[in-house]
């Protein structure tokens, strides 16, 4: 897969927001390539488009995207410390519980790019594995995310 056919592009009077990006270098190999801008955004309040939003201050970070959700809840993302070990003990956990039943589609389900995944905590228990686009629409949380803001006139 191409990884361009995995962004997203919200269209503005006169200019394009571009997200979804899987790496901090695709982030700055496409801003270049379109004379882009780097922005951080938020898809908060349930909104469905991105409007401006630093508060993940993503930009000095280097991260691609966070999560913002309740007090209750720890978010684990895949280039943390940590994070591959907690996926393979809930994919042995899952194996026990559903009797081998392909629990290996759970993580590595093909549509999701390793950069996406997440492992949400409630109460120090796994609460669920899921990606930054199910956070915005199953679990009501904010998604912030990094995006590369390109002027109508330089699209391609």
């Amino acid at each position: 897969m191409d990884k361009n056919e995995r962004l997203q592009r919200y269209e503005y009077d006169e200019y394009t927001v571009v997200t979804n990006f899987e790496t901090y270098q695709d982030i700055l190999d496409y801003a270049a390539e379109h004379n882009g801008e780097l922005i951080e955004v938020g898809f908060t309040d349930g909104s469905d488009n991105p409007m401006p939003n630093s508060e993940a201050n993503l930009i000095a970070e280097k991260k691609t995207f966070k999560v913002g959700l309740d007090p209750e809840y720890k978010v684990l993302y895949s280039y943390e410390e940590g994070f591959q070990e907690m996926a393979e003990e809930i994919l042995e956990e899952m194996k026990k519980l559903e009797n081998d039943v392909a629990p290996e589609d759970w993580l590595s389900d093909q549509n999701i790019a390793t950069g996406d995944r997440i492992i949400v905590l409630k109460d120090g228990e796994v609460n669920t594995v899921t990606t930054r686009e199910r956070i915005k629409f199953l679990m009501r949380g904010n998604v912030y995310e990094l995006a590369v803001k390109v002027p109508k006139a330089n699209e391609a």
